[in-house]
């Protein structure tokens, strides 16, 4: 269901236009202040009623306005007096619509929906149209990503702080006891070791003093030998005293011998290691701390990690619990989905797009908007390029769709030229300005005197309200 003429006297800045579009696209040009947005508005006032129609939709200086509308099947019409707002909608067979605000409330879809409008609104927005077009209600959804996304942040920054901990406190520990070393212990070793050491010194000296004793023994031996001769007399006492020390001499010998022996195989301890380690066993014990913080700190990160990996797995999880919802719902454009932040088209954020993808996802969505009044319209047309214009036409021709735009221009040779609220030219062509509103294709008309005379008759105007309508009729 399209529009198939559009008729609107003195309503906003126009005098009287008649439009009969013979194509999918419908071009309304002139300069700022024409009346240009003051046909879609018609369009607009006559489909919706309520709050699309202005507090004064009259034109100044008139006392009157009507707007006209053939779908084909149905002819809507919403006349103006400066009291009231009067609806009717007659089928082709002349019968007349009981409820003609319901009637167009179950037909007509967003007629406000602009394309242009709806790509400069930011991507939560955009988001949020979209979910509504398809019925899908994704707040608590939502909300238990917010939640889980912003307990993940915090997992990770103390995941972060502790692997570079665990990296600035990691050293070579790997030869080190788990326990610290008790200072005590080794200063009770380190004297027990000194007293031990001692102890072989003493007796070596006294081995060596033996040995010394022995050699004195054998000089007074000799002694005695060459004094033998003049001391015969002692002779008898000499000689047993001679035996006797020698007897001590060989036991002497005997004695330093073995303990010679002994005293070899037997090493001294490590006084000095000992010592040494006394010397570091602070720095020793504080690298002992350090390797266990590092493991306390190896597992924290490790800790954390299960937690942020588990996060992000529910985070996952919820992009299914999305995809549940969308179950048995039609994207209006093939690539499209979204996250939290907005919409996405092929995966990349659609801000991200170029834009023609951008236009075609938000032509898209206005068609999905209205699928049974198949009728579009964009206000600031003026920012489309030829590009943009051939990707809406293609798109809308496709689609079957109707799009009525405005765009501020002087060029006459395109469109629909408005001037001061009346259609001068069409496509280059100038219009012949007359008192009726017959519709032929594309065809302006207007009063000669510019004052809209045919609606000054009571013929042309409803007769099913008398009074001000009731608020179901109205959309008020």
């Amino acid at each position: 269901m399209k529009i198939i003429n559009l008729i609107a006297e003195n309503v906003k800045k126009l005098t009287a236009v008649d439009i009969t579009p013979t194509e999918n696209m419908v071009r309304i040009t002139g300069k700022n202040g024409a009346g240009k947005s003051s046909i879609l508005d018609s369009i607009t006032m006559a489909l919706l009623g309520g709050k699309a129609i202005p507090s004064t939709p009259i034109k100044k200086g008139k006392d009157k306005g009507k707007i006209i509308i053939d779908l084909g099947d149905h002819v809507i019409t919403r006349s103006f007096t400066k009291e009231n707002s009067y609806l009717k909608i007659e089928s082709k067979n002349g019968a007349l619509i009981k409820s003609p605000q319901a009637f167009l409330d179950r037909i007509v879809g967003n007629i406000s929906f602009d394309p242009l409008e709806f790509l400069n609104n930011e991507s939560r927005k955009q988001r949020d149209i979209l979910l509504n077009i398809l019925g899908v209600d994704v707040d608590a959804i939502d909300a238990k990503e917010k939640r889980l996304r912003d307990e993940r942040t915090i997992v990770g920054r103390d995941r972060d702080r502790a692997k570079a901990l665990h990296e600035e406190t990691k050293i070579n520990l790997q030869d080190l006891p788990d326990e610290e070393i008790d200072g005590g212990v080794l200063s009770s070793r380190l004297i027990e070791a000194i007293n031990y050491n001692t102890s072989i010194d003493a007796e070596h000296t006294a081995n060596e003093a033996l040995k010394e004793s022995a050699k004195k023994d054998l000089e007074r031996i000799k002694t005695i030998g060459e004094d033998l001769s003049t001391l015969r007399d002692r002779v008898n006492e000499m000689e047993s005293r001679m035996i006797f020390l020698e007897k001590d001499v060989k036991e002497k010998k005997a004695s330093y011998l073995a303990t010679k022996v002994r005293l070899l195989d037997t090493p001294k301890k490590d006084a000095g290691e000992i010592q040494k380690q006394m010397e570091t066993v602070e720095i020793t014990n504080a690298q002992i701390r350090g390797k266990r913080e590092w493991r306390r700190v190896r597992e924290e990160f490790q800790r954390l990690n299960e937690i942020y990996d588990s996060m992000s797995k529910q985070i996952s999880d919820i992009a299914n619990e999305r995809a549940e919802a969308l179950t048995g719902k039609t994207m209006p454009v093939e690539g499209l989905s979204f996250d939290d932040g907005g919409l996405l088209y092929n995966g990349i954020p659609l801000d991200m797009a170029s834009d023609g993808e951008k236009l075609m996802v938000s032509l898209g969505i206005s068609m999905a908007l209205n699928p049974t009044l198949r009728v579009l319209r964009i206000k600031d047309g003026s920012l489309l390029d030829p590009t943009n214009r051939e990707i809406i036409n293609s798109m809308i021709k496709e689609k079957d769709f109707q799009l009525w735009y405005e765009s501020v221009s002087t060029d006459s040779d395109v469109g629909i030229l408005i001037e001061e609220g009346e259609i001068t030219k069409i496509d280059g062509v100038q219009v012949t300005l007359t008192p009726k509103s017959n519709a032929t294709p594309i065809t302006a008309k207007a009063s000669q005197d510019g004052s809209a005379s045919s609606i000054g008759a009571e013929e042309d105007w409803p007769t099913v309200e008398t009074s001000k309508p009731k608020p179901e009729d109205e959309g008020w």
